[in-house]
């Protein structure tokens, strides 16, 4: 159904400024794009408004851990200026990683996970990090070379603005950016791209976006993780994440490997040699 141009700007308006969202600066593209598709799926003013918000809240409620960003950045210099070893580096990672669930579900298995990685791909020349969410905190287990160029890409202002002052400090070769990766996605060169924990969220949001995303994805590796249970731990989601991702390069002339670490399944999807 075709609906007002003022009254689409309208509820997109009322995101910018609500209590819940204004602080996180949300890219326009990102608000724009899911008002288009539910457009196409609403018939009244009122259903548009209430897929739309549902639709956002799907999208930003993993973004809405508790934890001050503003805070937490504000000390990172402090922290760098006590010239701390690797191994306090390391603590002081782990300790905001606890805070956000997606990271914290990875931590038993850290070491393991990157190892597993790049004993796949090799050591990378450039990575970028789609929807990074922390996951760039895990940087000193990874083991990289000084000149590694590293992109972590997240529609959560705070967030990046913390993730590119921990940069400057400790990984100046690394570079966050405040992006939507679906409505904007990067077409860089580089080695590798992760794509951890987000594939599921992407479909949701729009069906056939993962196989969008993977095509347009100038890189040698794409290396994207999914949950191998849900939540609860009751269910194996193997078989729906494995199809999900089956789906997304059916008919493409890439190499599908796929292994498990902990509780993520890891496909290492290989676009050129």
């Amino acid at each position: 159904m075709n609906f007002e141009q003022a009254f689409l700007d309208s509820l997109i308006q009322a995101v910018q400024v609500s209590r819940k969202y204004r602080d996180l600066n949300i890219p326009l593209t990102t608000l724009q794009d899911i008002l288009s598709y539910e457009s196409q799926h609403s018939n009244t003013r009122k259903e548009l408004e209430a897929n739309f918000r549902k639709s956002l809240h799907n999208i930003m409620a993993p973004y809405l851990e508790d934890i001050n960003y503003p805070t937490e950045t504000a000390g990172i210099a402090e922290f760098h200026a006590q010239n701390s070893s690797s191994e306090k580096l390391k603590t002081w990672c782990l300790e905001r990683m606890r805070r956000h669930a997606s990271s914290r579900e990875r931590l038993p298995y850290l070491d393991t996970f990157y190892h597993k990685i790049f004993a796949m791909i090799g050591t990378p020349k450039s990575i970028i990090d789609l929807a990074c969410a922390l996951d760039p905190l895990g940087l000193p287990w990874m083991s990289l070379p000084p000149t590694t160029q590293f992109l972590a890409y997240d529609i959560h202002q705070p967030r990046r603005d913390f993730l590119q002052v921990f940069f400057q400090h400790f990984y100046p070769q690394a570079q966050a950016i405040h992006q939507d990766i679906l409505t904007d996605t990067p077409d860089q060169l580089a080695d590798c791209a992760f794509f951890f924990k987000e594939a599921h969220r992407l479909e949701k949001r729009r069906p056939g976006s993962n196989r969008d995303l993977f095509a347009v994805l100038n890189i040698s590796w794409l290396v994207v993780s999914l949950p191998s249970r849900d939540l609860a731990g009751h269910h194996s989601l193997e078989t729906y994440h494995t199809n999900l991702i089956q789906k997304a390069i059916e008919g493409q002339p890439w190499r599908l490997t796929v292994d498990i670490v902990g509780d993520e399944l890891l496909f290492f999807i290989q676009k050129h040699d």
